[in-house]
């Protein structure tokens, strides 16, 4: 199987080096360039720009621009290039606050309402990612 691994090192990532040790762990530059073949490899993406709260609270903005534009090069290059599947890892803080959800999460329940205000823009843009791949 070859596989490429987005954002091999952020947290998730890392320990993806464990589980899937032969796959190709792609640097920023590879993933700003697009400078590799994906033809029938397998993309898991894990790739964000990542803060704590405060930082997601005070550059909301930055979040949700900088990670709809990740999300939507690799998912496009993706398509484009004939990957021959796209796995992508989302946050639980995408999902919506309060009153909206009943735990155990499930994928349905992830547009059913606002996301929590201190991850406005980082959980909006990641909620993308599951309609540009139904749309993909």
């Amino acid at each position: 199987m070859t596989c490429i691994v987005t954002g091999g090192t952020g947290m998730v990532g890392s320990a993806f080096k464990s589980l899937v040790p032969r796959a190709e762990f792609i640097t920023t530059e590879q993933f700003h360039n697009l400078s590799y073949d994906i033809k029938n490899k397998f993309v898991i993406h894990l790739a964000a720009k990542v803060g704590g709260v405060k930082a997601n609270t005070d550059y909301i903005a930055d979040f949700y621009y900088e990670n709809s534009i990740i999300n939507q090069k690799i998912i496009d290059y993706a398509y484009k290039g004939k990957a021959k599947k796209v796995v992508s890892l989302l946050s639980t803080c995408v999902y919506p606050d309060g009153p909206y959800i009943k735990y155990p999460l499930t994928e349905e329940q992830l547009h059913l309402g606002p996301p929590h205000d201190s991850n406005f823009g980082y959980a909006y843009a990641k909620r993308m990612v599951d309609v540009m791949s139904r749309a993909y």
